[in-house]
């Protein structure tokens, strides 16, 4: 069972801001004159073209009439972890997959579901609504490539089911770029070479297959073309990292407005490591000039570390020569961000560790009691608040 959370940036916003839940046309990523990327545009814009990883002046064109917001992750987050609670009732296995969507693995229950899944998909559907406020879709199927198609198809707010048998016949009604793993790229490529419906491969000899896009991506596009997909649920690994961004409205020519963002960015990411108990032993510093060129620079942590100042001094030292390299081109700074790389696990506190950690430690564990209570606004730093005063 796949279950996939319909318009889910958009309407976890909805739920935070009573005032938008009529808003018909709406764009999550950022404010309208912002120069980021669209995080997600509710059903009613997406009819104007507006789709996510779309630049937000892009969008703007596309749909003058919309209302633009900027979520917050702490929001999604607490969303997902909801969504996650209900479906862990309901599975032997559960896992999400993202924040947005996740996978029952029902394998073995066929006495408690002999004929139909549909039933226990209804109850997981109302039990999400009830415990967020938010509608999802959900697929059913014997492998987890189907029941991703099959809740893609149900969208929104409705459920399909594939049952053992009907692979075939389902995937027959699909085009191409339905299929997970083809994207815009691999579609326009074999479009080219005349495939674009799934009913076309399944009637293609093998070997014609072969002629036209060789015999590794053939046996591939049979394999998906017949239905077949994985069928074990494996908890997903660590994440590679926890990134925060940010795109300026104009270029940014100072680094003292560079070192206040910094410091924010930061924070969220240091907040982040340690609501998921994580720590970083490495952290990479993000910016992008006003003429497009990205550079990123890297540095490994004396120790991993989920502590704010700990992960700014470093990102500050990056921070120094990447600006000075970019004012010798004669370039402002357009974005900047900041990644947490080589995660692992948070550990128990050092029993010997230095007393100034240790109250660095405790203080950091009472800002996030506070910004979990009030929000992350709640707390900042003097010199961030000094740029208000």
């Amino acid at each position: 069972m796949h279950v996939d959370l319909d318009a889910f940036f958009v309407e976890v916003c909805r739920q935070r801001q009573p005032e938008l839940r009529d808003v018909d046309l709406l764009i999550v990523g950022g404010r309208r004159e912002s120069r980021g990327v669209v995080q997600s545009a509710s059903y009613g814009a997406r009819k104007f073209g507006v789709r996510s990883g779309m630049p937000i002046g892009h969008a703007a064109r596309l749909c003058p009439q919309a209302t633009f917001v900027k979520g917050d992750f702490v929001h999604y987050r607490d969303a997902s972890h909801a969504v996650r609670a209900v479906i862990e009732r309901h599975a032997p296995a559960a896992v999400m997959t993202g924040l947005d969507e996740g996978y029952l693995d029902l394998s073995g229950t066929d006495l408690l579901y002999p004929v139909s899944l549909l039933e226990l998909a209804e109850q997981v559907r109302n039990e999400i609504r009830a415990a967020t406020g938010l509608d999802c879709s959900i697929g059913i199927g014997p492998n987890r490539m189907i029941a991703k198609i099959a809740s893609d198809y149900a969208k929104p707010r409705a459920i399909c089911e594939v049952r053992p048998g009907w692979e075939r016949g389902f995937a027959a009604g699909l085009t191409l770029a339905a299929l997970p793993g083809i994207g815009p790229k691999t579609a326009k490529r074999l479009t080219e070479r005349g495939l674009t419906d799934v009913a076309q491969v399944q009637a293609t000899p093998l070997g014609d297959l072969e002629r036209l896009v060789g015999r590794d991506e053939a046996a591939w596009l049979v394999r998906r073309a017949e239905g077949r997909g994985g069928t074990v649920l494996r908890s997903p690994d660590l994440p590679k990292s926890v990134s925060r961004e940010t795109t300026f409205n104009r270029d940014v020519s100072a680094v003292a407005e560079l070192d206040r963002v910094l410091l924010l960015l930061t924070a969220r990411v240091a907040g982040q490591l340690r609501d998921e108990g994580l720590v970083a032993g490495a952290i990479v510093l993000k910016l992008r000039h006003g003429d497009f060129v990205t550079v990123t620079r890297r540095r490994a942590l004396s120790a991993p570390t989920a502590l704010d100042g700990e992960l700014l001094a470093p990102a500050r030292e990056l921070l120094a020569p990447a600006f000075a390299a970019a004012r010798a081109r004669r370039q402002g700074i357009r974005l900047l961000g900041i990644a947490a790389v080589r995660l692992a696990p948070t550990e128990a506190p050092d029993l010997f560790e230095a007393p100034g950690r240790t109250r660095r430690r405790e203080l950091t564990d009472a800002v996030d009691r506070v910004r979990a209570r009030f929000g992350f606004a709640a707390v900042h730093s003097g010199s961030v608040r000094g740029k208000n005063r």
